[in-house]
Order: structure tokens, then sequence, then C-alpha cells
């Protein structure tokens, strides 16, 4: 996949099952609440529909699907208000809708979800372990921070951590990745111990054993309800695609934006301060 350089994607910091089962991308912007397509194709069909799901981070109480045929294959994208009808082509580079805040994706970056495309991940290239950034945004819940220094894995950029880059939602969604890197073993990360399960040139983390292998039968349900799988939420690290990741962290800070932090010396300072 080739998207425009900035663009912030995300393959495992939403619960919903196609991202647990690596079949779901998030597709968002760091300063565009449109979604540009990163696909050519025809709009198939084009469906908005209410959603019941308790969020309060939401700004509407709907959502859309957006079936697009793209070179023989049927993409699903939601949380995208189109600007297209059913019939009509869309090509690579045009703004498809805008981004909302649904129900489902309220509390999150803003993001289009594209499911239906092959993935792969790969392999670091260059890594560190720094969490170094610039606070850009901030309210009552959370505050955003845009790393200026990250690991890279080909053309993803984004946080470094147990020799990859993490890309996750924890502890609240209870698993995440660990792009381009294969880790076997425990790891300890956030205070806590997750268990992994290595894929090609990708590290699944998981906060108990069967967590993932089961998710279907209770995680998924509480996902569903808007619920925790492994706690609040303390951490929410999206890449980029050649460009400024983005960490969101659900905590006070006197920092103001544009004050420059580390984001995981600010965790273990929060963490510390919480025991």
């Amino acid at each position: 996949m080739n998207f425009e350089p900035g663009t912030l994607v995300s393959f495992f910091t939403s619960g919903f099952s196609s991202h647990v089962k690596a079949k779901a991308i998030d597709v968002g912007y760091p300063s565009s609440e449109e979604f540009v397509s990163f696909l050519s194709g025809e709009i198939l069909s084009v469906e908005k529909f209410n959603v019941g799901r308790p969020n309060v981070f939401a700004t509407v109480n709907y959502d859309y699907k957006v079936i697009l045929k793209s070179k023989n294959r049927y993409i699903k994208i939601l949380h995208v208000e189109p600007y297209l009808s059913p019939g009509e082509q869309v090509k690579r580079g045009d703004v498809l809708g805008r981004l909302i805040s649904s129900p489902y994706t309220g509390g999150d970056f803003k993001h289009a979800h594209v499911e239906g495309l092959p993935l792969s991940f790969p392999k670091v290239t260059r890594y560190q372990e720094s969490g170094a950034g610039v606070v850009v945004n901030r309210t009552e819940s959370f505050f955003d921070v845009k790393l200026t220094r990250y690991t890279e894995a080909g053309d993803i950029r984004g946080l470094g951590c147990c020799g990859g880059i993490l890309n996750a939602s924890l502890p609240y969604a209870g698993y995440g990745g660990l792009i381009g890197v294969e880790v076997k073993g425990n790891i300890n990360l956030l205070g806590k111990r997750y268990f992994t399960k290595v894929k090609k040139s990708v590290t699944l983390i998981e906060s108990r054993r069967g967590l993932l292998k089961n998710w279907d039968y209770g995680p998924a349900f509480k996902v569903m309800r808007n619920e925790p799988i492994d706690g609040p939420p303390l951490l929410e690290s999206v890449l980029s695609f050649k460009g400024e990741p983005m960490v969101r962290l659900f905590m006070k800070t006197d920092a103001k934006e544009g004050d420059e932090i580390d984001v995981w010396s600010t965790i273990g300072n929060y963490l510390a301060r919480k025991v």
C-alpha cells in the first residue's frame, strides 16, 4: 500500500475482530478531517446506520459503510461520510468523504477503517527506543504527542519498543502489535507482562494466554459494549507513513502545546505516582 506521506495508519489499536486478525487497517491524517482515497475503483454501495454502542467521545450516533470495488477486490470502508454516490468512480488521491467520530471511533484519532486488502509488515530498518516528541493537542481527558524520534520499518514509522514499533491501545484493548520484529517469549510493558504470538515480521502481544485465540467468544462482546479488556486507557500508539507518528496519552499533564516531552519517561513517572 502506498499512502500520501504523513498519513497516519494503525493495524492493532482497535479491538474489533478484523484488526485482531490482521485483516484491517485504519487510515487518518494529523491535520485533515477528510479521507483521501489511496485506492481507485467504483462505489458499489453506501449505507448509513445508527450505532447504539455507548461512547462519551462520539459526536454523532451513526456511521457509514461504503463498499468499493478496486481491482477485483471488494473493499469495506467505515467511519467516512461519503461525498460520492453508488456508481461513481473514485481515483487515488480523490477525497472520498468526511471522517466522523462515531460511537465506534470516539476517543481515537479520526480515521477510516479499510478492510479487504492483503496486509504485510516490513522489517525494522532503523531502531531507537526513544519517545521524544512535541505536545500538539491537549484536552481534559488526554493529550497527543507528535514523535520527533521514532523507529522505522521501511516507510512505516512509530514508537520504538522491544526491538520493533509499538502499535497498540494499552492496557485498554489487552493486545497490540510490535511491527517489524519477531519476539519470542514474554515482554514487560507499562508495568504489565504480555505474552507474544509471532507472525512474519510482526509480533502480537496479549495480556493473558489465549486472549487472541478466544477473542470472538468473550472480548469481542466487551468491545461492542465499549468496555476495557484489560484496564482503563493509558496509551494509544499509531504509525505514520513517511511522517511523524502520534501517541495519545490518557492522563493529565502540566505540559503545554509545543512543549517537548519523552513518552516513555512521562509514562514511567505516571506509573510511579500510581504505586
